[in-house]
């Protein structure tokens, strides 16, 4: 008999999102850093890469759609922090320093996981209504870059969204495969093998 026992922990909708959205945010931020600062060496015609740049970013916005659509018909807070994890942050982060044996315990994600996994879907949104402003150049939604302060800071935050992403999905991939890879066996399968 099998010591280890199997259970379902990631459906069918939430992997449909996490790879959708994940492909779509690698060619976002390699598109958007293209688009920001031309590569000359790589020589790509830029009408091909803002095509392919807006692709993803629409392709992202329905993913993100999806999941919001889906933890509403689910129920499903599961990766929005509560109070009790800023109390737990400190354990997390102490574990991750290598300061703890440990992770202390928790529910389905981790404080430090929720945290980084909510404030995705935050900087999305203000790199999609950025983004939208931008496309559109000051002809519509014209409040957005003033608001922010002009189209340079829009460039500015844009930028720094791309490499909050590119940070916290290089981390997210280094957990991944060095914390427990059972929970990335999850996200391809939908079931995760958990001890007895």
């Amino acid at each position: 008999m099998d010591k280890n026992k199997v259970t379902p922990t990631q459906p069918l909708v939430v992997r449909i999102f996490h790879w959708g959205f994940a492909l779509s945010m690698v060619m976002i931020v390699l598109t958007g850093f293209e688009l920001h600062s031309p590569f000359t060496f790589l020589a790509f015609n830029y009408g091909n890469v803002f095509v392919v740049h807006m692709t993803f970013a629409w392709l992202a916005l329905g993913f993100v759609s999806l999941r919001i659509v889906d933890a509403f018909i689910r129920k499903d807070t599961s990766f929005i922090p509560k109070l009790s994890d800023f109390r737990g942050f400190v354990g997390v982060l102490a574990y991750y320093l290598f300061l703890r044996d440990s992770l202390p315990p928790g529910e389905k994600y981790n404080s430090g996981q929720k945290f980084i996994f909510f404030s995705w879907f935050i900087v999305f949104a203000v790199a999609t209504l950025l983004g939208i402003a931008t496309y559109f150049m000051g002809e519509y939604l014209v409040w957005v870059w003033r608001l922010v302060g002009g189209w340079q800071i829009v460039r500015t935050v844009k930028f720094l969204a791309a490499v909050y992403f590119s940070a916290t999905i290089l981390v997210h991939i280094y957990l991944s495969f060095t914390e427990d890879l059972s929970r990335l066996q999850a996200m391809i399968t939908g079931y995760e093998r958990q001890e007895p």
